[in-house]
């Protein structure tokens, strides 16, 4: 049942972008990067890969968030990547209230076409995506631990070899104030994403971008293996940059005999960048998502520049 849900899923929404109209512009520049969206309010908040489809070299389809606050703007788009052609994307209509910010997606393990989405303020959002719409399943739930004047950025979903389904997410940190990581178990239903009692938590500093209000995790996903990738990135509150970021393998993530989550987050000297973008390439990563065969896709928030992807090879 669950693979003809996948096939179903995928085809359905492959089926939907197909007949959406292509981004602006080439099918491909030089240094990579493609772009999904135009100016402020075509930025890639968080990404996520449909569960079920196929996935290669400049081949995936996503579905991506962006961190928009109006009644009118675009909240949630569906990408179509192929190699040789410009990004096909649709943006997807809201049904019901819309939420603020959305800054981070991952999708639920083992239910195609479902999502959990999370604000810059700690809601998260049990977001179904199916035939061009987006509904939303229950209310919207705070995260664990959430504190008035936190700032979220990232979210992912993990389910261990028992089947067990446990979440990560970490505030942003800025400067000096170092982001902090925590990890639980989670039960996404009908009514929405159900947290269990948060059993790690550990502070996360990054080496590089060391400047201009860098954020040390704009986005978080865990791998198969357990381990956690993070981005950071600079933000020097300037809609046209210089923005610069960095992609690490920042630690693991196991569950003890207890069957709860344990971090183990490496500290700021021992990290080094898997992927490294300087002010001269000016790109805010605040998206990243992981494929079978160590393949990655980065997503952007350029501000006036839009936002952009990029399939990237991650080295295990």
């Amino acid at each position: 049942m669950i693979r003809n849900a996948v096939i179903a899923s995928a085809t359905a929404l492959c089926a939907f972008l197909t007949a959406a109209p292509p981004a602006t512009g080439a099918p491909g520049p030089s240094d990579g990067w493609q772009r999904v969206g135009s100016g402020v309010l075509g930025g890639v908040s968080g990404i996520a890969l449909v569960e079920g489809a196929p996935v290669g070299e400049g081949l995936a389809d996503a579905v991506v968030v962006r961190g928009n606050k109006g009644d009118h703007e675009s909240r949630v788009a569906a990408l179509r990547l192929r190699p040789g052609q410009a990004p096909a994307v649709a943006e997807l209509p809201w049904l019901g209230v819309l939420p603020a910010d959305l800054e981070a997606l991952d999708v639920v393990p083992g239910h195609p076409g479902h999502y959990i989405a999370v604000t810059g303020g700690g809601d998260a959002y049990h977001i179904v995506v199916a035939d061009g719409l987006v509904t939303v399943r229950g209310g919207p739930v705070a995260l664990p631990g959430r504190h008035d004047g936190d700032g979220y950025g990232s979210f992912a979903l993990h389910r261990d070899r028992s089947g067990r389904t446990f979440a990560v997410w970490a505030t942003r940190g800025r400067g000096p104030r170092e982001a902090v990581v925590s990890a639980s178990s989670v039960r996404v239903g009908a009514r929405g994403p159900e947290f269990g009692t948060v059993t790690a938590r550990q502070e996360l500093a990054v080496p590089f971008p060391n400047e201009d209000e860098v954020r040390h995790v704009s986005d978080l996903k865990v791998l198969a293996d357990g381990t956690v990738m993070v981005s950071s990135a600079s933000d020097p509150s300037a809609d046209d940059g210089p923005f610069a970021s960095a992609v690490y393998d920042a630690g693991r993530l196991t569950v003890n005999a207890a069957h709860d989550a344990v971090l183990r987050v490496k500290p700021k000297d021992d990290l080094v960048p898997f992927a490294l973008f300087t002010k001269r390439d000016n790109r805010k990563i605040e998206a990243i998502a992981f494929a079978p065969g160590s393949r990655a896709v980065w997503g952007t928030d350029d501000e006036n520049d839009g936002g952009s992807v990029k399939f990237d090879a991650v080295g295990r």
